[in-house]
């Protein structure tokens, strides 16, 4: 290989890292805890928009029945079939996964990278001036079997919730837990994938 073979090779190599974006060179793994904020945010129920008054019309804007139109004769006047309008599913109430909840290998004991995120959502619950009651869901892997996985889960949500009333001092009464097991897969196409493993804050609206 000749001087000019490598030049050209190692120019070659160049552009292809700086083709590269930068969050695929230096992408971190791990995630951030999420603020108080925007736990709170995700917690939030969503009340309809409120509904102003509309503006008086200017005066002489009324409709003359010089401009309002012929109306046709009653004999030619169709009606219209009245449909009742279609149910719509009621919305899910507010909620939001914690992947930095996380707990030692089959065990329901807290892993010191989830203080953070315990803190923030316990200071998150005690800002909720309308001290609503709030559900905390256990979720696993497909790993194991569905009573371990159940009992596991629900293990989990306890210890959330003992950690939430001992240590920042949200009311027990405004905490409920229960154990999903692997029957809510975040991700149904890959059911042993670490975004099945999560604690579900859910917002039950009750107070």
């Amino acid at each position: 290989m000749n001087t000019g073979q490598q030049y050209f090779l190692a120019a070659l190599a160049w552009a292809t890292i700086a083709a590269i974006p930068p969050a695929a060179v230096a992408a971190d793994p791990a995630a951030s805890a999420p603020t108080t904020e925007a736990i709170s945010r995700d917690l939030k129920i969503r009340g309809l928009p409120t509904l102003g008054n509309a503006p008086a019309p200017p005066p002489g804007s009324e409709v003359t029945p010089a401009s309002a139109g012929s109306v046709p004769p009653p004999h030619e006047i169709r009606h219209r079939p009245i449909h009742p309008a279609a149910s719509r599913p009621p919305a899910a109430p507010p909620s939001v996964t914690l992947r930095t909840i996380t707990f030692e290998f089959g065990s329901a004991q807290l892993r010191p990278e989830s203080i953070e995120t315990l803190r923030n959502l316990g200071n998150a619950l005690n800002q909720d001036q309308d001290k609503k009651t709030f559900l905390i869901e256990g979720h696993t892997d497909r790993s194991g079997s569905r009573v371990y996985n159940d009992e596991l889960s629900k293990r989990r949500a306890d210890a959330v919730k003992d950690y939430l009333v001992k240590n920042m001092g949200v009311p027990a009464d405004r905490l409920q837990t229960v154990g999903k097991g692997f029957s809510e897969l975040a991700i149904q196409s890959q059911p042993y994938a670490a975004e099945n493993r999560r604690v579900v804050v859910v917002n039950t609206g009750a107070s």
